[in-house]
This record gives C-alpha cells, structure tokens and sequence, in this order.
C-alpha cells in the first residue's frame, strides 16, 4: 500500500467534520458525479448546491457507509471498497485528486466533484485526469485558479487553438516550445489520432501544483464535452 493510499485512509472523509451547512457567500452550483471503473459507468450525475463540503455533498445523493471512526468511506449506494481486491472509491475536483478530507474540501460555484470506484492496482497515485475538462483550467482547486497557456504544435491549428483558448479564459496562446508563464496551466493541442492525456508539471505537488493536460483530435468534440469523465483517451 503506497503512502498516498494510506493518507487516504486517514484522510479522506470526516462525518462529523462533513456534516455541517453550506458555507456562507457561497452561492450557485457544483456538479457531483458518481461513477465507478475510470469513469465507464455512470450512477449518478446532479446538482449540489455550492458552499457545501464534498463529503456533505455526497451524502445528499447517495447513501454512505464509512469506516475508520467515519474517516473513510467504504461504500456508496452499496457499492464497497475492498482493500485486499485493490478496489476502492477515490475523489476529484475539477479532474485533481483530492489530498484533504473529503469533509473538509468546501466546493465552489462551477466546480465539478467526482467520486469513482476503481481497481487501483495500477494507478494507486493517479493524480490528475482529463474528463472533467474545461477543468481545471476555470476554477483549480480550493479557490485557487491558475493562469492558462494554450500552444499548438502547428500553424494550422492556430484557428481551434484560440477556440479552446476563449474556453479555457487563457491568457497566452502560442506555438509548442514558446515560453510558457510561470505556474501556468498548459493545454496542449497536438498532432494524430484521438489522444487526451493528463499530467502534472511538478510531480508530487498535490492537487495545487500546476497541469498539462494534452489533446489530439478533434477539437468540435473536445468543447461538445465529449471526453466527459474518461480518465484518458485512448
């Protein structure tokens, strides 16, 4: 079990802590969605009202069962984590991986919250993923937004990489191997078949460092939402 995962344990929900009301001055809505095998199958996608903890959040749509003293959840709508099967519920928000309790993270206006229930025999650290994208370019993590880099690999893509750049609000656009603004966010818009890929700039930072999140394809398709909640492509 690797030193992520164990923080997870220990970390991930807190009842108690999850149960209190929205936050104050907080208006609007986030998107919760509840899916299971990276994002293959999904059981639930709503509305929850912002100001809200995660784990609060949660519990207004699902039925809960937790572990650990409440600190873990174990099982949504009957669904349970078994860690000998290295199979387990893990969170995101805006496509991170959380790195707090659950019942501590309060989601924004916007954000996107996403529970999964996955084999994590492979991935057990998986730190980023692309299926909540325009996140986490538009909101971050926490409240806190980073700047965007938009670049392309050719000339001729310079038309769809404005189009994204527009969606994602960047504020630099330009050829791959331009200078990109210190702790930006970077979409990179490559060249070839359908590939959408994640990754962190600084690996280990946790879900405040800054991404790269690359695309190939087609780019009427990516701003349709049609890679929602996939882990990657292909």
């Amino acid at each position: 079990m690797t030193v992520r995962r164990v923080a997870a344990l220990l970390l991930a929900t807190l009842v108690v802590a999850g149960c209190g009301g929205a936050g104050r001055g907080n208006s609007g809505t986030a998107r919760l969605w509840i899916t299971r095998d990276r994002g293959a199958t999904l059981l639930v996608s709503a509305t929850v009202p912002a100001g809200e903890t995660l784990m609060r959040a949660l519990r207004s749509r699902a039925k809960v069962e937790t572990r650990y003293g409440g600190r873990f959840v174990q099982a949504i709508n009957g669904l349970s984590g078994d860690v000998s099967a290295r199979h387990d519920w893990f969170w995101f928000v805006n496509g991170l991986a959380g790195d707090t309790s659950a019942a501590e993270y309060r989601l924004r206006a916007g954000e996107v919250a996403w529970w999964d229930y996955r084999d994590w025999t492979n991935d057990p650290d998986l730190a980023v993923v692309v299926g909540a994208f325009p996140e986490p370019f538009l909101h971050g993590f926490g409240g806190v937004k980073r700047s965007v880099a938009v670049r392309y690999a050719v000339p001729s893509q310079r038309a769809a990489a404005l189009r994204v750049a527009r969606r994602l609000r960047a504020t630099s656009v330009g050829r791959l191997g331009l200078a990109v603004p210190a702790g930006a966010d970077i979409f990179a818009l490559l060249q070839g078949s359908a590939t959408f890929v994640a990754r962190q700039l600084k690996p280990g930072a946790g879900s405040h460092g800054p991404v790269e999140l690359a695309f190939s394809g087609d780019v009427d398709k990516l701003l349709a939402d049609a890679y929602a909640r996939k882990f990657s492509v292909p």
